[in-house]
């Protein structure tokens, strides 16, 4: 890569410390920030006037499905947000350690999620498919070890508790991502195969990553009125392991807070949000866990089955009861398209079916793909209040959860980090622009343990965002998520300009974060 050097004048440093921004010159040197402050000038660099904008670190997204965008060599809408490192394998959800078998389906599992296409990937390591990124990120990659895929390898769909034999094949496998480079685990304790994981499994995998000094990312066994005992849960196995434990979309409500402010004498606890009142996930997970015992096509069987209609039929009222709100994102089949942005009540009454048939048939017809835009329950004011309280919560950093699937996707995945500074800090108030800037930054890093990232300081990366912040906003809509945001004037990735006056240069510089 050619030696460049910039220079970034006059712009307010915020640093992603926290500390106040202070007005300076940020000088790049190739790969690295060598110098802050009042600087000559330097011949032959290229200059970026920074005069009232703000000069700060990339982002660094802690949660994120973009696996499949990254292997396509498409996955931009990171960048354009100033989002310069990613953790992927999030939920416990990713394609290595797999076999080929194994690797095909899991694919058919997520597909709602990552779509049909992994770019030819075999299956295999952690290592070599870290390895197949090198050449198409625009922004750094880091993984965590994937608790679904490694349970996966090991004992297949199969549920109940793990062998003697079959925990230490999976500790084995999680030693391998690990020395990969893995910064972690992460588990997705409502999505199979980890849902079947039980208190003994969780602990022995956490002992490993503990061991390492990684953190154990988790999405809870259960959200809503079971997001106090599946809090818990994890809160037992930090205590009895001493593991680092970061919650994915923290639940905020009084009993998890609750829990939460009392485990911090005894656990090391964080969280991540997303600035948004609903989430997105695929339909099928709104089955039970029990229903995925064998394999897909044994799923799928069975889905035509009154019998298991019937046995499925709480679970789903359960999560879709009436007035819910939730929608579809993206359907597969272009006869089911008609679909997309629609409710679940509006489409069952449509359609002339129960709401269990509805599902049934729709997870039949496309295998799975059908992917679910879920409104937070409560009324508006009650949902902004639970959302003021989980992004202004010391603990609390910011993650986008983008998913980039279908064309109702949830603008959470373009919009997530603008959003923040355009909303939440211009507009309402709600952070100050030095804390937001360390929410998706510094406390990040320095949480999964990226030592050269996450500040603004001579000797880390140049990893650089400049945005205007009179006009940095989110432009993302559900009817059409797809919109690059507002405002993010420059983003520089290991020293590379990557955006440039707003738009992308064609530049991949990134590369594999390592723990």
């Amino acid at each position: 890569m050619t030696h460049r050097t910039i220079v970034i004048r006059r712009g307010l440093v915020v640093d992603g410390s926290g500390a106040p921004g202070a007005v300076a010159d940020v000088l790049v040197e190739g790969e690295w920030i060598v110098a802050v402050g009042a600087l000559p000038d330097v011949p032959d660099a290229t200059v970026i006037d920074g005069h009232g904008k703000v000069v700060c670190p990339g982002f660094i997204d802690v949660h994120v499905h973009s696996e499949a965008e990254i292997l396509k060599g498409c996955h931009t809408a990171g960048v354009q947000m100033g989002v310069t490192t990613e953790l992927v394998s999030p939920d416990g959800m990713s394609f290595a350690p797999l076999s080929a078998g194994r690797l095909a389906e899991y694919r058919r599992y997520l597909r709602a999620i990552y779509g049909d296409d992994l770019a030819d990937w075999p299956g295999g390591s952690l290592a070599d498919y870290l390895a197949r990124f090198a050449g198409r990120m625009y922004g750094n990659v880091v993984a965590q070890a994937p608790h679904g895929a490694i349970r996966l390898a090991v004992k297949g769909w199969e549920p109940g508790p793990a062998s003697e034999d079959e925990l230490a094949a999976m500790g084995s496998l999680l030693r391998e991502c690990l020395e990969a480079g893995a910064v972690g685990l992460s588990t997705g304790l409502e999505y199979a195969p980890a849902a079947h994981a039980d208190a003994r499994e969780l602990v022995a995998l956490a002992r490993e990553v503990a061991r390492g000094e990684g953190v154990v990312s988790a999405h809870l066994r259960a959200y809503g009125d079971g997001a106090a005992g599946a809090l818990e849960e994890l809160l037992s196995v930090a205590r009895e392991t001493g593991a680092a434990l970061h919650i994915s979309h923290f639940p905020f409500t009084p009993r998890t807070y609750a829990l939460a402010e009392a485990a911090v004498r005894e656990v090391d606890i964080t969280w991540d949000a997303y600035p948004y009142t609903a989430g997105c996930t695929m339909l099928a997970y709104a089955l039970p866990p029990e229903a995925l015992h064998t394999g897909i096509d044994q799923l799928l069987a069975d889905l035509q089955r009154p019998e298991v209609r019937e046995m499925v039929r709480p679970a789903l009222e359960a999560r879709f009861p009436p007035g819910c709100g939730a929608s579809f994102a993206a359907l597969s089949q272009p006869h089911n398209r008609w679909l997309e942005g629609m409710t679940l009540e509006e489409a069952s009454a449509r359609a002339g079916k129960g709401l269990t048939d509805l599902v049934c048939d729709l997870l039949l017809d496309e295998e799975l793909a059908p992917l679910l835009i879920l409104p937070w329950p409560g009324s508006p004011a009650e949902q902004e209040m639970r959302l003021r309280r989980t992004l202004t919560h010391p603990r609390q950093m910011v993650a986008s959860d983008g998913i980039f699937q279908g064309r109702r996707a949830h603008p959470r995945a373009w919009g997530t980090y603008p959003r923040i500074l355009g909303r939440y800090v211009r507009e309402l108030g709600w952070l100050a622009l030095e804390d937001a800037v360390r929410r998706m930054s510094g406390f990040p890093a320095a949480r999964f343990g990226l030592r050269d990232r996450g500040l603004l300081r001579p000797g880390l990366a140049a990893d650089i965002v400049v945005f205007d912040p009179a006009t940095v906003a989110d432009r993302a809509t559900h009817e059409a998520p797809r919109l690059a945001p507002a405002g993010i004037e420059h983003v520089l990735v290991n020293g590379v300009p990557v955006v440039q006056g707003g738009r992308l240069t064609g530049a991949r510089p990134g590369r594999v974060l390592r723990a």
